[in-house]
């Protein structure tokens, strides 16, 4: 008996189901752009009267020394502090910021420097300072802390 020889191609493979690439369906383009105009479409009452938005102040004097007395307080900072001049900001939990910093630190650490930031006349929060605050750059005055509510 003489030997068969088996094809130099492998379709006998493929018939016994070795070898088969995984199959993807590519959606088409129009499948596609319906998809994503059903995630932006919204349904807008236009009889609805606009809200106006409430007009956004730069925070008063009084109201950045109680800020900054609550995060003096908070993050347990050595006195005397000083400030920067109020800036607007668009980034970060309120309109307007003020940077702070120690006038002299504990020796075993550094100086820290945090951004406070208002929105009107509310504290609304604070951060240690990013690079994009620019508070390494700013000019630096003291500040007298407005006592704040225990609590």
């Amino acid at each position: 008996m003489i030997a068969q020889r088996r094809p130099k191609d492998h379709h006998h493979l493929l018939k016994a189901g070795y070898g088969k690439k995984w199959q993807v369906a590519i959606p088409s383009p129009l499948m596609i752009c319906l998809l994503l105009t059903g995630c932006s479409s919204v349904w807008v009452d236009a009889d609805a009267p606009i809200p106006d938005p409430k007009p956004v102040q730069a925070p008063s004097q009084t109201a950045v020394q109680k800020g900054v007395g609550v995060l003096v307080k908070d993050a347990k900072l050595k006195q005397p502090v000083e400030v920067s001049a109020l800036r607007k900001s668009d980034r970060g939990p309120g309109p307007y910021y003020v940077c702070l910093r120690e006038v002299s630190a504990p020796a075993d650490r550094p100086r820290y420097i945090f951004s406070v930031f208002f929105d009107n006349e509310d504290y609304k929060g604070s951060r240690q300072s990013v690079i994009m605050d620019d508070c390494e750059q700013q000019m630096y005055n003291p500040i007298q802390i407005a006592a704040t509510d225990p609590g």
